[in-house]
């Protein structure tokens, strides 16, 4: 039986919306101390509908949080927005960026394990998409910061010359083995780069980029022992070409 939840207040990240019926719907958040859970929100009818700020990506304090031991959906008294996006809506660049980081965290973390760090760097990446006018690399800097603060981060190369990362065994290598498999240099060195705490130093190309990314989730896969596809990928790649 799920635990019972009484929070005055939680700040929150919508990762999903699921219309249910009747005005309703089943929304999964990223609280900072709850981890990811469903709500069970209701819209509201006629001039009392409220739907603009349930979209993945927005950033929300909910007030009076709470679930009874023997419910499955958390429920909630008041939700306010903290932060209000205005350019996401306006640039296919911005939303396909702020889509593909809600679902690839809510891919990646199970229900009610509260990540703050996660939730923090999270925040800070979708605040950047709002505020920068060039967005091509958040998606891929998430990441790298991601694959950090989960201790996943490859050992450095103890090898002169061995400068291929094996993405299964997160080992590197002399040269490649699978291509599917393998990042060789420079892309695997910006890889590594992107998990430290430095801004990005260099510059690639969109095949580059492209490779880096699919890189970064392949990894990610082979680490956590599979990750469901993040069917937004593919449109994040099409507003990029």
């Amino acid at each position: 039986m799920a635990e019972s939840i009484s929070i005055d207040c939680e700040p929150c990240i919508v990762l999903s919306v699921i219309p249910y019926n009747d005005g309703r719907r089943v929304v999964r958040v990223l609280g900072e101390t709850l981890g990811t859970v469903a709500l069970w929100v209701t819209e509201g009818r006629g001039k009392n509908r409220r739907v603009g700020k349930w979209h993945p990506g927005a950033i929300l304090e909910l007030r009076g949080v709470s679930r009874k031991g023997s419910e499955g959906l958390v429920r909630f008294k008041e939700a306010r927005r903290t932060h209000i996006p205005v350019t996401m809506f306006h640039d296919a660049r911005k939303s396909a960026v702020a889509f593909f980081l809600c679902e690839l965290v809510g891919n990646l973390f199970p229900e009610e394990i509260a990540h703050p760090e996660v939730y923090a760097v999270f925040c800070g990446a979708l605040k950047r998409i709002e505020k920068e006018e060039k967005v091509g690399w958040i998606h891929a800097e998430f990441m790298g910061q991601l694959i950090a603060l989960m201790g996943l981060t490859p050992a450095p190369s103890p090898m002169t010359g061995a400068d291929v990362l094996d993405l299964q065994s997160g080992e590197w290598k002399h040269a490649m083995g699978t291509v599917r498999d393998h990042l060789p240099p420079p892309v695997s060195h910006w890889f590594m780069a992107l998990t430290s705490d430095s801004p990005r130093g260099f510059t690639a190309s969109i095949s580059q980029r492209k490779e880096l990314i699919k890189g970064q989730l392949q990894y990610l896969g082979h680490q956590l022992g599979g990750l469901r596809e993040i069917k937004s990928y593919e449109v994040l790649e099409q507003v990029f070409v």
